[in-house]
């Protein structure tokens, strides 16, 4: 019974410590601060056309939101960003398959949503530990087989693509452990 009271203190002082906490700043605010210290940036909604070159002092960074820009791709120079986690560039005008992406290692959260991507890169099998995958809203109509290697995959959402019925249940019976996010299945497509 005495051993109880010290299992619960344990236990909440791991899971108070062990949560990611990740503060974010607006782009506008880490202008003038050490590119070293900074882990998290949201770069959202400011009409970019390309990533500006002072982006890649951030080497350390965890988090990028660079969403609701007018991005036409992502240059080989993001692959400096060794440590991202999330990348989120949901909402550009990205059309070529972001091979980038495959010089980012630790990436976890994948966010392309609302672009004009047709295909992903095969190299997206380097990206042992993705978890999720946000591609809904492209004209994408395959996926590269080495998708198939992403074993901490939990979530790929294509909605708003038309796909055919046997392209889904392909994916959904390859991969039963992801949650696959699909809209009802277009018979026009297979």
């Amino acid at each position: 019974m005495k051993l109880l009271p010290v299992l619960i203190f344990l236990c909440i002082t791991k899971c108070s410590f062990s949560q990611d906490t990740l503060r974010i700043y607006r782009w506008e605010a880490v202008q003038k601060a050490n590119p070293d210290t900074i882990y998290g940036i949201d770069a959202s909604k400011l009409k970019w056309e390309e990533i500006p070159e002072k982006l890649y002092a951030f080497k350390n960074v965890k988090y990028l939101n660079i969403s609701k820009n007018k991005l036409k791709e992502l240059p080989l120079e993001m692959g400096a960003f060794k440590s991202l986690k999330t990348l989120d560039a949901t909402k550009n005008d990205l059309e070529n398959a972001p091979i980038v992406i495959c010089q980012m290692p630790k990436l976890q959260k994948l966010h392309l949503a609302r672009n004009n991507i047709s295909s992903l890169p095969a190299c997206i099998g380097y990206l042992t530990d993705l978890k999720i995958l946000d591609i809904w809203d492209n004209p994408i109509n395959s996926l590269p087989e080495e998708v198939l290697k992403l074993q901490n995959l939990q979530a790929v959402d294509m909605r708003a693509i038309m796909l055919g019925p046997e392209f889904q249940k392909r994916w959904q019976e390859g991969m039963p452990q992801v949650k696959w996010y699909f809209d009802p299945p277009c018979h026009c497509v297979e």
